[in-house]
């Protein structure tokens, strides 16, 4: 085929591509599509050069898929354990690794390209919240909540929605989340029983010692308060308690009737051991 004859016919066949009606309904401004039809038909150097200065090809060609398996992300957490928090490279080793792992999560490219990345991001959720929680000292406890937090409601997906959309991955956040806000519950509940006892022993022993006509020292009872990134986990911050329980929230509303139901049920739960609705006290 002669080089003009040739122009002329991508020239139609271009104008064809991109005024069509029903093409522009179907294909919008991704000329990928219309690319491979015109490269099937002139071939593929001929078409990138016609089309270079007239559109933008989103894509080269088809880039390798990145899939990540569960053994992967036990791996990181292998590592994330013999990384010394005591040292600062130690602790941003720790931080990247969480980054890593709440980035898989969260990742539409690796997510949409794996049919069974749910799997991966159950494995995620399990150890952000159990094991990574566990020996996470409490910068690291932000970083994971904040991760478990864009995995619930920020996700990116190709199905045109936000937020996680397998309703296994949301059984494991939830009744991670769950256990978590009981712990936490039932540290307060202990604190304030504790404060209680100890206001009755100082009370008995102020009035033994005016009976006695001495006054003496209480110093005893003053309790040090040693503030380091190894205090306890438990009692949460309010606001982690807080994100916690909007997790918790989100999902009695789940399309996913057995989501829906569970966390109905986890909230139940945590209800009847505070004696109140947990809102109420967050």
């Amino acid at each position: 085929m002669k080089r003009g004859v040739k122009y002329f016919l991508m020239l139609a066949v271009y104008a064809w591509l991109r005024f069509d009606l029903a093409l522009r309904l179907a294909f919008k401004d991704d000329w990928n599509p219309r690319f491979d039809f015109m490269a099937g038909l002139f071939g593929e150097a001929d078409a990138r050069k016609f089309l270079k200065f007239r559109v933008k090809l989103a894509r080269e060609r088809k880039k390798s898929v990145t899939v990540i398996h569960s053994k992967a992300v036990e791996t990181r957490v292998d590592k994330f354990l013999k990384a010394n928090p005591d040292t600062k490279s130690g602790r941003l080793e720790r931080r990247r690794l969480v980054k890593k792992l709440v980035f898989w999560a969260t990742d539409s490219h690796i997510n949409e390209n794996y049919v069974e990345s749910y799997k991966t991001r159950m494995t995620i959720a399990d150890a952000l919240l159990s094991t990574l929680f566990s020996n996470a000292i409490h910068p690291e406890v932000d970083l994971i909540l904040t991760g478990i937090d864009k995995m619930v409601f920020s996700r990116s997906t190709n199905l045109g929605f936000r937020g996680e959309p397998s309703p296994l991955v949301h059984d494991v956040i939830m009744r991670h989340v769950a256990r978590i806000l009981f712990l936490h519950l039932s540290e307060l509940m202990r604190l304030r029983d504790e404060k209680l006892d100890k206001a009755t022993k100082i009370k008995l022993i102020k009035e033994l010692q005016e009976a006695k006509g001495g006054k003496g020292s209480l110093a005893f009872s003053a309790e040090a308060n040693l503030k380091d990134q190894y205090q306890h986990t438990f009692p949460l911050p309010p606001e982690q308690a807080k994100l916690l329980l909007a997790i918790l929230d989100h999902y009695r509303f789940s399309p996913w009737p057995d989501s829906r139901e569970t966390a109905a049920s986890l909230k139940s739960q945590l209800d009847s051991l505070l004696g109140l609705p947990l809102d109420k006290l967050l």
